[in-house]
């Protein structure tokens, strides 16, 4: 008999005049299916777990001892390939006085005494002040290609340079003055200029 079948007997009893009937009715009702696990699939179930944690704990164990393996086989091929190096040890002693150095002193062959050649003195004043001249005329031309500088004035001497006049902003003065030091021969500038607003 299935679990979920339910029978039910009614009995009735019907008294007529001259006649009593018994009526028995059997009705047999089929319940809904439990869906439930039962406890074979529950064991089987339990099974697997066991096993599948067992063998990952094995698995596990076994990858950590052949790490460690291979660790100490790496630290012994270390081991042998570095060689051993005996420790180095300084030993730092005071130092010796210091001898005071032997000279020897032997006749020096002879030489001949050098020969000075002085330039007379006119052409050096000349020169210098061309080369002022020159500078001058350079600086001239370099300042009046720029078109911020019209109002500049410059005169060297004794490849001094003194720039007088104005201009617009600090940075026109700033670039008057590189543009004068960039000339070959000018040893300082004296930078006058005034900054017009």
């Amino acid at each position: 008999m299935d679990p979920n079948e339910k029978t039910e007997q009614r009995r009735v009893v019907v008294d007529s005049p001259g006649q009593r009937k018994e009526i028995v009715t059997e009705t047999t009702q089929r319940g809904p299916k439990e869906s439930g696990i039962s406890t074979g699939m529950i064991a089987i179930v339990g099974i697997v777990a066991v096993a599948s944690i067992g063998i990952i704990l094995f698995l596990v164990s076994n990858r950590n001892a052949g790490d460690a393996a291979n660790r100490n086989a790496n630290i012994d091929i270390a081991a042998q390939s570095a060689p051993t190096q005996p420790a180095t040890t300084i030993i730092q002693q005071p130092a010796p006085a210091q001898q005071a150095p032997i000279i020897i002193q032997g006749s020096a062959p002879a030489q001949q005494a050098p020969v000075i050649i002085q330039q007379p003195a006119q052409e050096n004043s000349r020169d210098s002040s061309s080369d002022d001249a020159n500078m001058q005329d350079i600086a001239t031309k370099r300042l009046s290609e720029e078109s911020d500088m019209a109002a500049v004035g410059i005169s060297i001497s004794g490849a001094r340079a003194v720039l007088t006049g104005s201009v617009n902003t600090a940075a026109s003065k700033a670039k008057a003055e590189r543009l004068v030091r960039g000339i070959r021969g000018v040893l300082s500038v004296d930078n006058k200029l005034v900054i017009m607003s």
